[in-house]
Formats: C-alpha cells, structure tokens, sequence
C-alpha cells in the first residue's frame, strides 16, 4: 500500500511539473511603460521581412487563407506559425527614440512629452509614457511645421497595462478633425497613400466619422523563421461611421493584426483592408514578421536618409498614354496596378524588381472605357495612390 502510494506521488507530480511547464510556455506577456522606456536614447533597428504573395491568382488565394487561418485564431494559448510563409527581401529601418528636450525642432510646443520619436530625418513625434494609462503622442513636427493635437485628446498608441483582458479602448472622438486624423496618421505610419486616399474619397467622407479601436484579442506564442516567443495579439480596427448611401452607415475599412512579444525584438503583422468587389470584403493585403535590436543614439547620429519619390502621372487626363516617374535610393520589387471604380484589377503595368535610381513607367490605356481609375504603386516600404482619368 505504501509503495503505491509512493509511486502515485511520484507520478503526480511529475503531471504536475509537466503542467507547470506548459503553462509557463504559454505565459501571457504583460507590456507597460518601463517595456518601452528601455528604448528611449536608443535606435530601434528595425529588420522586416515581407510575406510574399506571389504572382499568380492561385498563389496570392493561398497565401490569403492562410492568413485568414492565422487571423481566426484568437483567444488564450494560441500559436500562430509564420515560418512556413515565403518572404521577400527584408527591408531594413531606423527610429531614434530621444529623450526629452527643449532644444529640439519645436519642443516648447509640448511640454507634457516625455520622449521624441524620430520617425526620419526631420521629422519628430512628441509623445509620453503612463505606467497605469499608456503611450500618448501629443503631435508632431515636420521641418519647420508642428502640428499639435487637442490637449484634451491625444493620440493613445498603447493602453497599459497591455495584457489579455486588456478592456478595449478607441480614440478619436467623433468630433475629431479628419484632415489632422489623416496628417497625423501619415507622419505616424510613414505611409503617403493614406493622404490621397483621402483625397480621393473626400467627399464621401464629409459627414463621416473615424474611430480607430484596439483590442488585445489573444496570447500565445509567435513562430518565425527567426524563433518564436511569447507574445501579444492587438487588434487595431478602423471604423468609418455616417457614409452615404449606397454604403453601408458603419463601416470597418482595415484591421491589422499586431503580434507583440515582451522584450520587443520579435513582432508580425498581418493587415487587412477594405477591397471593392461585387461585395465589400476585408482581406489580408499585408504581412510580415520584424526582428528587432537597439543602439546607443551616440553611437548611431541621425543621418538624412534618401526616400523613394514618385512623381504624378503625365500627362493626366490622358487618352492613350501616361508616365510614372518613380526613383529609388535601393533596389526594390515594384508593383504598380490599375483598379476601376468597383476595385476590379484592369492592368498590371509593372511588377519587379528596379535597381536604384530614376525609371519611367509607361500605362497604357488601350482598350479601357473613359473613365476613373486608381493607380496604386507599391515599392517596397513605399504606397502611393494616383487618380486616373480617361478621357474619350
């Protein structure tokens, strides 16, 4: 009876150990100001390395479910594996996170700051970290322009403390001007296309409302071709509200889905947008898993780094033909596509790789009725979206 006793002990508690184990595996990170304080007067060296779509229909199709596969897992102990994706050339960026400081391009403008991201050269973001509320950004600078936002409503990049359970949580409010919304989310993400986007749907948007809403919606663990690690899932959606009709009054125009690991030296993305076919449908359109490190700022002075630059299609109107004029610092894979008015792909003009320098892009719209059309150029880390017109 004794050594029965013994042996169930012994078995107990190695369930038990075993238990413990994968437990602790699945552990939920918990992110908070002194997470992200350890990079204030460093470099945030970032490594990024795309998932490729392909060039076939079928290809793209795959890639897309199984993304899709990825994104319906949500909830505790998840895995989500990015390493049997195929990848494009990683693309390699910089941001300089300084302290605090009066002498630089307009601080005094923000005095609640506690730290400035320097997304690029001259281009400075003022923000602050919370221990129990979260990451604010107050505004920005670009040269010699500052743009600040309400003091009462400042941008919440984070909620801490950002752990599963996390309530969900929105800015902005639906008074909020949608010309500064759209100016500073293009500072913030870098990404040029959101402004014509803009531009293009202004009118549509002149009653409407923007909210962008977040949610931790998992943890797990992150598989790359790089490692794994535990991690966060944030849910970023962004809601547009009051469109005309024949839209719908309430409408999500992209979810990005962002893995988070606890040290910051490992991430993935997947995004997702609004695409205008026979039905509204979100699908992913993005993804990619980042491998991060840091250096000193003084080891790492702030270098004026070449961007790529796309000059406006000309002639346009245009009956037959028109030029893109796009110039690269690097080499890059290059896709420039053609869309009608319901989001269906009419042409393809370019997709490769360009080495650096400066190219012209013919389109040719032979065949193509009259009309408008959006040019979307993709290269890279770089988007820009073109208004098209054909004339008769």
């Amino acid at each position: 009876m004794h050594s029965l006793h013994t042996s169930m002990s012994w078995r107990g508690k190695l369930g038990l150990l075993l238990l413990l184990g994968t437990w602790s595996a699945m552990a939920q990170p918990t992110l908070n100001a002194d997470t992200y304080r350890t990079l204030i007067g460093n470099v945030y060296v970032n490594i990024r390395h795309p998932v490729n779509f392909g060039t076939s229909s079928e290809t793209q199709t795959q890639v897309r479910q199984a993304l899709q596969a990825l994104i319906a897992l949500q909830g505790a102990g998840q895995t989500w594996d990015f390493s049997a994706f195929t990848y494009q050339e990683p693309i390699t960026s910089r941001q300089f996170y300084l302290p605090y400081s009066d002498t630089l391009p307009g601080a005094m403008a923000f005095l609640q700051a506690d730290h400035v991201v320097q997304v690029r050269e001259g281009v400075y973001l003022y923000g602050a970290l919370r221990q129990d509320e979260g990451q604010f950004y107050y505004g920005f600078v670009v040269g010699d322009s500052v743009m600040a936002l309400p003091p009462n409503d400042p941008f919440p990049a984070l909620h801490f403390p950002l752990t599963y359970g996390t309530p969900q949580w929105s800015w902005p409010s639906a008074s909020f001007d949608l010309e500064k919304l759209v100016a500073f989310l293009v500072v913030f993400s870098g990404d040029s296309s959101l402004a014509a986007l803009y531009e293009q749907y202004k009118s549509l948007l002149q009653n409407a409302s923007v909210t962008i809403l977040w949610q931790v919606d998992g943890y797990g663990t992150l598989v790359t071709p790089a490692g794994s690690a535990s991690c966060l899932r944030l849910k970023r959606t962004v809601r547009v509200q009051g469109l005309p009709l024949p839209f719908p009054s309430t409408q999500d125009v992209a979810i990005d889905y962002l893995y988070l690991t606890e040290d910051l030296r490992l991430a993935a993305e997947i995004v997702t947008r609004l695409v205008f076919s026979s039905t509204l449908s979100l699908q992913p359109s993005a993804a990619a898993y980042s491998v991060s490190d840091w250096e000193p700022v003084a080891q790492q002075p702030a270098v004026s780094v070449p961007e790529a630059l796309l000059q406006a299609p000309y002639p346009n109107p245009f009956m037959q033909q028109t030029v893109l004029t796009l110039s690269l610092p690097t080499p890059q894979l290059v896709a420039v596509r053609i869309y009608n008015l319901l989001g269906q792909e009419v042409a393809q003009p370019h997709w490769g790789w360009l080495t650096a320098g400066t190219h012209r892009i013919s389109i040719s719209a032979e065949g193509w009725a009259a009309g408008v059309y959006v040019c979307l150029v993709e290269a890279g880390p770089y988007r820009w979206t073109y208004r098209l017109v054909v004339r008769p």
